[in-house]
């Protein structure tokens, strides 16, 4: 008998679906601390696959010292790491299979964590410690790039692969769970990762004036030129646009509130945020074309086989890019940093369409509106480079490692 407990930045994606495996196993005694627990438990997917196991709120005071007392032997967590003294072994997930790289500042304290939860560095052969690849490149990549160990990162997969593959609920039992019509309209899932404060990573653009907002909330204008568009190219196809982004925290307030003004007199938009409504698995069922600024959330979109868009977030040629780093819950900077070094994957290779740009985006759209079956094969060739064992049984790969580990004497 394994006792685990997961850590979740989120309860959703490839750490969601661990967590419903092991919920299941008779052989696990699980325990699952994740932010925003009366959120998630007003999900689709809480209804439909309720949890077992006991389940907290990580900023609940009393959380930590429930989590100790549960003395699990080893704690999953993704992205986001627990406090010292929760398990002896971590076992690293990351937070999806994207194409931006971590930067500097990320990778050394993740470096430190690591070595303060487990007592040796992840660069450093760790009985401890054991990291979650999605396949031979993701693989390579944290051993050359990040240096970790090789003895320390196992090829599993994609965990969420096996609920999209086969999911616990249909479009048309979601249908009261979005404002926008997902039943009898196509819709258009817009994802804009925060990394770069907006949808593209560009600066000194002057601010657009926008009826009703205040000087100090002005945006680049590239931002609302191509919400615009996308707007009007959705209402040409009698289709909708659901928009969803990260917590609110993590973007400019002056961008919100301009997007808010821009999605407001239209009752086929509709504007999600991942705190606020954290199943995007549901996200992903009601989405017939995905389109994003490279969020990592596209490649789960993949396995689905449907049409996606790919957003370039910086032009061709250009040769440094601002990102944004949060360095605590409300702390965050803006960096600088080289072009090339912003990459995990190449931003071109990728599994459908690349736009530079609002015209070329509206392009794409209309065509993967128009014919669904454009996606099928570019989305397949890029997951069978990137990522193995795409056959319903990732989550069961993951628990077997989970046992391996535990099973090491430390």
């Amino acid at each position: 008998m394994s006792r685990v407990l997961i850590w979740a930045t989120h309860l959703q994606t490839d750490i969601l679906a661990l967590t419903l495996h092991l919920d299941a196993c008779e052989d696990v005694e699980l325990m699952v601390v994740t932010p925003d627990v009366a959120a998630f438990r007003a999900e689709p997917i809480a209804r439909a696959r309720p949890l077992r196991a006991p389940l907290l709120d990580r900023d609940d005071d009393a959380t930590i010292a429930t989590a100790r007392a549960f003395a699990a032997d080893v704690v999953v967590a993704d992205n986001h790491l627990p406090p010292v003294g929760l398990a002896p072994r971590l076992f690293y997930m990351w937070h999806g299979l994207g194409w931006k790289a971590r930067g500097k500042i990320d990778l050394k304290v993740f470096y430190t964590r690591v070595k303060r939860l487990t007592g040796i560095d992840p660069r450093r052969p760790n009985p401890r410690f054991m990291a979650q690849c999605y396949g031979p490149p993701d693989r390579d990549w944290r051993i050359d790039n990040w240096g970790l160990a090789p003895e320390n990162c196992a090829m599993i997969g994609m965990s969420f692969s096996d609920l999209l593959l086969d999911p616990p609920y249909g479009r048309p039992s979601l249908a009261s769970h979005y404002r926008i019509d997902t039943q009898t309209r196509p819709t258009v899932l817009l994802s804009i990762t925060w990394h770069y404060g907006g949808i593209f990573a560009r600066s000194g653009s002057a601010g657009r004036t926008l009826k009703g907002l205040a000087k100090e909330d002005q945006v680049d204008p590239a931002h609302l030129v191509f919400l615009e568009r996308m707007i009007e190219t959705v209402r040409a196809r009698d289709a909708n646009l659901l928009i969803c982004l990260h917590e609110r925290k993590r973007f400019d307030p002056g961008f919100l509130r301009a997007l808010e003004a821009v999605a407001a007199p239209y009752a086929f938009v509709e504007l999600r945020f991942k705190d606020e409504h954290p199943d995007n698995l549901a996200d992903l069922m009601v989405a017939d074309v995905m389109i994003s600024n490279l969020s990592s959330f596209l490649t789960y979109f993949y396995v689905l086989r449907r049409p996606a868009v790919h957003i370039l977030p910086v032009a061709r040629g250009m040769k440094r890019i601002e990102r944004r780093l949060m360095l605590t819950k409300r702390l965050g900077i803006r960096l600088w940093s080289r072009a090339e070094a912003a990459w995990m994957n190449d931003p071109e290779d990728v599994g459908g369409a690349v736009a530079e740009n609002a015209e070329e985006a509206a392009q794409a759209l209309e065509m993967a509106l128009d014919d669904s079956s454009i996606g099928v094969a570019p989305t397949g060739k890029w997951l069978a480079r990137h990522v193995i064992g795409m056959d319903g049984h990732t989550a069961a790969r993951f628990k077997q490692a989970i046992d391996e580990l535990c099973a090491v004497r430390i």
